[in-house]
């Protein structure tokens, strides 16, 4: 009735006579010793009181909602999960975690929302976000996972031209992540995007900055070599997002616990 302010709309919604409605609403508003709505015969509206009632008692019903979802849960996890996974640095680590979860609990769908702009979870209907920084919301909680390395990697080709290298003040360096902290020059064409700059270095573009989960295959296919550096490099942090809510969904709560393993 609140959200409709129509008693016609909110009898046909609850399939009761409008007259009952009516009538519960002024029994409810005789035990308040309050009037909710203000009634005229073009219309309706919620007294500051009502307003006020209405957003204590919508509280409530969430809670409550929560705790049956929760005891439910204790006999079946299942449902779909949102995970907001940064799209340009694919984790092997972190899929497989979600991989297992799923073989867990068959029940449970994750689908993965690939993006690296930051997302408003609340809008997106996110449950939980992998990122790479902490976002520093009061009203989000971030919680951080295992921080990821970093090499210097440039391919066979490129390395060739300048060896041997003596320095780096001279020399092009992809660095998307801004994690370099020896001199080097800029590459021609840069970018902040990892797949791009991957792809940069792999066409002898200039040596890049790179996470270590990142270059793995191409290390192993001799296509990138790793290379010292001058000055020891970052690790890259990782966080866990989610809203803070006192109760979450049982499944969302065991896969945090999972990927925080």
């Amino acid at each position: 009735m609140a959200k409709l302010l129509n008693f016609s709309a909110a009898a046909r919604q609850l399939g009761l006579p409008r007259g009952t409605v009516s009538a519960r609403i002024q029994e409810l508003e005789k035990r308040l010793g309050i009037r909710l709505f203000q009634r005229s015969n073009r219309r309706v509206a919620l007294t500051p009181e009502g307003i006020q009632f209405l957003a204590s008692a919508s509280q409530a019903v969430t809670l409550l909602d929560e705790a049956q979802n929760q005891l439910a849960a204790n006999h079946e996890i299942a449902g779909p999960i949102r995970v907001g996974y940064p799209a340009a640095t694919p984790d092997s680590g972190l899929l497989e975690k979600l991989s297992e979860f799923c073989r867990q609990y068959p029940k449970v769908s994750i689908e993965l929302v690939l993006s690296d702009q930051v997302a408003d979870l609340v809008e997106q209907r996110i449950d939980l976000s992998i990122r790479g920084r902490d976002p520093a919301n009061p009203d989000l909680i971030a919680r951080p996972l295992r921080a990821r390395s970093l090499l210097l990697v440039a391919s066979p080709a490129w390395l060739a031209q300048h060896q041997p290298i003596t320095h780096w003040q001279h020399l092009p360096v992809h660095d998307p992540h801004q994690q370099a902290s020896f001199p080097h020059q800029t590459p021609d064409i840069h970018t902040s995007d990892l797949n791009t700059s991957l792809q940069l270095c792999l066409n002898s573009m200039g040596a890049a900055v790179l996470p270590a989960v990142f270059c793995r295959p191409h290390l192993e296919r001799g296509e990138l070599i790793s290379l010292p550096t001058p000055e020891p490099l970052p690790e890259l942090p990782l966080f866990l997002i989610y809203q803070q809510r006192k109760l979450l969904p049982e499944r969302t709560r065991r896969l945090i616990q999972t990927l925080l393993d």
